[in-house]
């Protein structure tokens, strides 16, 4: 994630150095670029990581020590998203392929299919 802002920052300077612009507009445009990716490249890092559980059933799932009511997992192409509801609201996490390894992803969409499947209240009567 910090190297696509990096690049990002970088392409825009360089594009703002490339355009029409007088040099006199483009060079405080390139070195806003380049702040503005500085700026968000030390948010991103701040950021502190997520912690999800997903235990075995009856437990409910947990992100951030928080319980979760429900847990979804949609595979959007590559993307994966874990959208969730909670007492606190609802919530949804993104994983791209670079983010999450392929065995974690793996391990992500077993667990919540067996979440699921177990959660469920039995539909046959006794």
């Amino acid at each position: 994630m910090s190297g696509a802002i990096i690049l990002l920052g970088t392409l825009g300077a360089i594009a703002a150095l490339n355009c029409d612009l007088e040099l006199r507009q483009a060079w405080p445009l390139a070195v806003a670029s380049l702040v503005w990716a500085g700026l968000l490249l030390r948010k991103e890092r701040r950021r502190p990581s997520r912690s999800l559980l997903i235990p075995p059933a009856p437990s409910p799932a947990r992100l951030d020590g928080m319980p979760l009511e429900t847990l979804e997992l949609l595979e959007r192409g590559p993307l994966l998203v874990l959208r969730w509801r909670a007492v606190k609201g609802r919530g949804a996490l993104l994983f791209w392929p670079d983010t999450l390894p392929r065995a974690r992803r793996r391990e992500l969409r077993l667990a919540v299919r067996a979440h699921a499947v177990s959660r469920k209240a039995e539909t046959v009567a006794p």
